[in-house]
């Protein structure tokens, strides 16, 4: 069939096709008019979790922030929050909601308020807003009034329903950490209490760093006897001869000013001085030459003071390391606990409320304008092919172009032909070429 062929069936069946165009258009533009409006009105959340919790100081990894958007969506649609909803709005108590309950097929249940909820949830639509941590919540209602005041009733919902459940959440482990804070400091009080008695009964002396006083001693020696080769020993104190000997000099200043060079107080605090300084030097030889040498036996004694009671020290040193231990849990677990109060008293949700919803000024649905392009466009193409479908169960001739397919033969003249059509379509098939038919065989 060529194109010249298929636009004067068109023609032909034109009544057809416009019938079932008009027909489809009038009926969704009807169906449109008695269709309930559905408004549309949306509010926004901010999730804050790419910045520091102001308690834990923890920041959400970007690996789970798909897992985390997910479980706000599920929560947002949850009864949890759609129920508070519906206390916020009052509709459980409302008698016309009631009628519209017991009329239902949920009124076997008995629980309007689950009903309401779970229409609410429903009608809701929770998605995040590209490139963002921002939760943008849509609801659908039958007035535009409802539609606002129900998103809006959702996102305050989930607000305080966050908040509640990371505090109470928060307060539940807080106790149960307040009880293990609790065992182990009672625990660590028992362990010290039996390291002190276990040093009492063997003569044990704890030093500073909770370690005993005859080990601190052995390294302090160890450590003298080291240096000792390299670095003189100094005097530990001040020599009372160093003393003396600074008095005389004092005195002998002052006998210099007053007598002379001959007199007998001079001269005898002259010998005076000779002999101090003669046993200070005596005192620094015996110092100097065998300081390295006492050390080194004071090191050997205690020592050996030392391994007579290793048995005993080893003892003490493991109940040293398991009371560091069992510190160290106390000290974890009394922060955590404290972390936890904290939560468990905080005000602020880590969900920030942004845009409100507004009151919508036109439906979303019906879309009038797109309903009337699809309807048109189902008309045409149901016209369409209604009117080749008559075509092909009732094919006729409407025009030479036919007659020379259908003959195999061309058509040399038309007699009695009628008027052209002067429309605007028949002139148009005008300027179309014909196709010639296939030149017939000979003998035909």
């Amino acid at each position: 069939m060529s194109i010249l062929q298929f636009l004067h069936i068109l023609i032909a069946r034109q009544t057809v096709i416009w019938a079932a165009f008009l027909s489809c258009l009038l009926t969704a533009l009807i169906v449109s008019q008695l269709l309930p409006p559905r408004y549309e009105a949306s509010s926004k959340v901010l999730l804050n979790v790419l910045k520091p919790d102001p308690v834990t100081g923890e920041v959400m990894g970007l690996r789970d922030m798909r897992p985390y958007v997910a479980t706000q969506i599920a929560l947002l649609k949850d009864y949890s929050t759609t129920g508070r909803v519906v206390d916020q709005l009052g509709w459980a108590d409302q008698p016309a909601i009631i009628d519209q309950f017991e009329q239902s097929s949920a009124a076997g249940s008995g629980d309007v308020r689950r009903w309401l909820a779970d229409t609410i949830a429903d009608s809701l639509e929770v998605k995040l807003l590209e490139g963002s941590n921002i939760l943008v919540i849509t609801y659908t209602g039958t007035t535009p009034e409802a539609a606002r005041d129900i998103a809006n009733g959702v996102r305050d919902a989930f607000i305080r329903q966050s908040l509640e459940t990371r505090r109470s959440g928060a307060s539940e482990t807080a106790d149960w950490y307040s009880t293990q804070v609790a065992k182990a400091r009672a625990d660590l009080t028992t362990s010290e209490n039996a390291r002190t008695t276990y040093a009492k009964a063997n003569g044990i002396v704890i030093g500073p760093g909770d370690t005993d006083l005859e080990s601190q001693r052995l390294q302090t020696l160890s450590a003298q006897t080291a240096t000792s080769a390299a670095i003189p020993p100094m005097p530990q104190v001040v020599s009372p001869f160093a003393m003396q000997l600074d008095a005389v000099d004092q005195q002998i200043a002052q006998a210099t000013a007053t007598l002379g060079p001959n007199h007998p107080t001079f001269l005898a605090l002259q010998r005076s001085r000779q002999v101090l300084a003669a046993n200070i030097a005596r005192q620094n030889a015996t110092l100097y030459s065998g300081g390295g040498a006492a050390i080194e036996g004071l090191y050997e004694a205690q020592k050996s003071r030392v391994m007579a009671q290793q048995d005993k020290i080893n003892r003490f040193n493991q109940m040293n390391q398991d009371i560091m231990i069992k510190r160290e849990q106390y000290q974890k677990a009394q922060q955590r606990l404290a972390d936890l109060r904290l939560e468990a008293d905080v005000t602020k949700s880590e969900i920030s409320p942004l845009d409100s919803a507004s009151t919508p000024t036109r439906p979303s649905f019906p879309n009038v304008p797109l309903i009337a392009v699809g309807a048109a466009a189902l008309g045409l193409g149901l016209g369409l092919g209604i009117a080749l479908l008559l075509e092909l169960l009732n094919r006729r001739i409407r025009s030479d172009e036919d007659l020379e397919y259908a003959a195999r033969a061309a058509v040399f003249a038309i007699i009695g032909q009628k008027r052209r059509p002067d429309g605007i379509v028949a002139r148009l098939l005008r300027f179309i070429p014909r196709r010639r038919p296939p030149a017939a065989e000979p003998g035909a």
